[in-house]
């Protein structure tokens, strides 16, 4: 069985994409190896822009910058350090909303493992505690440590909500809120 799999930035027809103007094999080849050195280089705008068009399909808004998120060595819910310009995987890193309904906007994004993501979907925290409980017994563990990441993003969530309430200078809550974010932004399992 040949297991051969040729470069993808590589023209099939001339080798290298040296003429992209007119051949579209080479632009598509060049393309594709363009956007794997960014993926690998410049990771968030691959993740920023994933998320603008999936916003802009599915009708989110979508309002983040570079600076909205942060792409931590480890994913915050299971703990397994994130694989960044491979392939998609498991490890690769995912942009979870917090709340699904608010789409992508600063404070209701975290980045977090494909897995992790897929494990949560849409589903509430009930949802997620109950399939911790009666889910398939391989899962369990990992049903609870979504349980805990979304337990802790509620917590967030009320946090600056309260501070929100007292829009002071000197405002506990907000310490607080500003504490938290941080904390979470770099959580290790």
């Amino acid at each position: 069985m040949n297991d051969f799999k040729p470069d993808p930035s590589v023209c099939p027809t001339h080798g290298e994409p040296t003429k992209r103007a007119a051949c579209p094999k080479c632009n598509a080849a060049y393309m594709r190896g363009y956007l794997r050195k960014i993926r690998k280089t410049r990771p968030h705008e691959t993740i920023l822009e994933r998320a603008r068009k999936r916003a802009r399909r599915q009708g989110f808004p979508y309002t983040l910058r570079r600076q909205d998120i942060a792409l931590p060595a480890r994913c915050p819910v299971l703990g397994i350090p994130l694989r960044v310009g491979q392939s998609r995987s498991p490890a690769s890193p995912s942009l979870d909303r917090i709340d699904p309904g608010q789409g992508y906007v600063p404070g209701n994004v975290r980045v977090i493992s494909d897995h992790a993501n897929k494990l949560k979907g849409n589903r509430r925290l009930a949802d997620i505690r109950s399939m911790s409980l009666k889910g398939p017994l391989a899962r369990r563990a990992k049903y609870q440590a979504v349980a805990a990441y979304m337990e802790r993003e509620a917590l967030l969530v009320e946090v600056r909500q309260k501070a929100a309430q007292e829009p002071r200078p000197d405002n506990p809550w907000q310490v607080i809120a500003d504490f938290l974010e941080q904390r979470f932004r770099h959580f290790s399992v």
